[in-house]
């Protein structure tokens, strides 16, 4: 498949690429947020070998970041209770798409990494036996993507935004989600199929049969593009 490759720092790329690479200015960790995901909310009693850890690991985290989501805009054809159908022949299954994606018109996939620098970096730190410092950077590199994605969906709404739209929350393969008391789940086996569009271009992203992916840093997800009105 050849696609043409954009790449964008915000919303610089057109609404109308069917395909692209977004790559954020800056993904910021506060040594705060790695705290308080582990349990230390008041920073005033955080041992101060805990707190220079932290500051440490995120300056360390920045430094070892590539972040980067590539995505895909594909239209619907069929969504119903069984699924998502997508231009191209693209099939995703999970009663989650009636309610969380319905009348959307288009669809974002996106496959998101930091970067495997930090994958190795989390492994030295196992091998030298500094289990706190692993623990952080793996805390840090999970904030990173978290907000790399919020990032995204910025840019997502801007777009939609100017074509008539508004943008959905990110479903993700392997996720649960409640719709009327039931737990309905998204099977992580179709990873296969978000890589599927992708096909024929190169990614930083490696699925492996487990349906893990690597680097560790990495996630999937959709995107569905609404009428507002």
């Amino acid at each position: 498949m050849q696609t043409p490759r954009v790449e964008t720092n915000r919303a610089i790329d057109p609404p109308t690429a069917r395909y692209g690479v977004f790559k954020p200015a800056e993904v910021i960790i506060r040594p705060d947020q790695i705290l308080r995901v582990h349990g230390y909310k008041d920073r005033a009693r955080v041992r101060p070998v805990i707190r220079a850890a932290a500051e440490a690991i995120g300056q360390r985290a920045q430094s070892l970041f590539a972040p980067e989501i590539h995505y895909r805009r594909l239209a619907v054809r069929v969504l119903d209770d069984d699924g998502l159908i997508l231009d191209g022949g693209l099939v995703f299954r999970s009663e989650a798409f009636a309610h969380f994606l319905d009348k959307a018109r288009e669809i974002v996939v996106a496959i998101a990494t930091m970067g495997s620098a930090l994958d190795r970096e989390v492994i030295a730190h196992m091998e030298r036996f500094e289990p706190l410092e692993a623990l952080f950077l793996e805390t840090a590199g999970w904030l990173g993507i978290e907000n790399m994605t919020k990032q995204f969906g910025g840019v997502l709404r801007e777009w939609a935004q100017a074509e008539g739209y508004r943008v959905t929350c990110r479903l993700g393969p392997g996720y649960d989600y409640r719709i009327s008391g039931r737990s309905i789940t998204w099977s992580l086996e179709e990873q296969e199929r978000i890589f599927a569009a992708f096909e024929g271009i190169a990614l930083p992203v490696t699925l492996l049969p487990s349906c893990v992916m690597l680097p560790k840093m990495s996630r999937t997800g959709i995107f569905g593009f609404v009428p507002a009105y």
